[in-house]
């Protein structure tokens, strides 16, 4: 699989928008029913669950908790981004996976002093998407051995 650099996905937590480099992302999972396993959560690390990928048990980790963000989709209809990291494949739990978009789409903006505040680690660049504000989501924040400790 040829994996273009240039290209963004784009997902959404609530009402908010995220863009992850798609360099990151290994497959999107679209129906996790029946796939997790909540007994296998670390929620110290942040897993909440575990899911069954490819016959094997990989941590699940939601970030709406991190960012206070209320989602009104109920788990078992999330969807579930797996993305490479340097303890194995994790999966990343978003309520909608949007499209795909070229990276000369997006221009950065300055994220406001309050934002800045209330982001407390958890993300530190936002980018427009046609006017609307798009977290970029960095994985290392959230998971894996070099994830930020606040």
């Amino acid at each position: 699989m040829i994996v273009d650099g240039s290209k963004k996905l784009i997902f959404r937590l609530g009402g908010t928008g995220f863009l992850l480099e798609l360099g990151d992302v290994v497959e999107v999972v679209e129906r996790i029913a029946g796939m997790l396993d909540s007994s296998r959560s670390d929620i110290g690390r942040g897993i909440v669950s575990a899911l069954q990928f490819r016959q094997t048990w990989i941590p699940v980790v939601d970030p709406a908790l991190k960012l206070n963000i209320f989602s009104v989709v109920k788990l078992k209809d999330k969807k579930a981004v797996i993305l490479r990291g340097s303890e194995g494949n994790w999966a990343l739990l978003v309520d909608q996976v949007g499209e795909l978009s070229a990276a000369e789409n997006f221009h950065s903006c300055e994220i406001p002093f309050l934002l800045k505040v209330s982001a407390m680690g958890f993300y530190s660049q936002v980018k427009l998407l046609y006017n609307e504000p798009m977290i970029v989501f960095e994985p290392e924040r959230y998971y894996g051995s070099t994830a930020v400790s606040i």
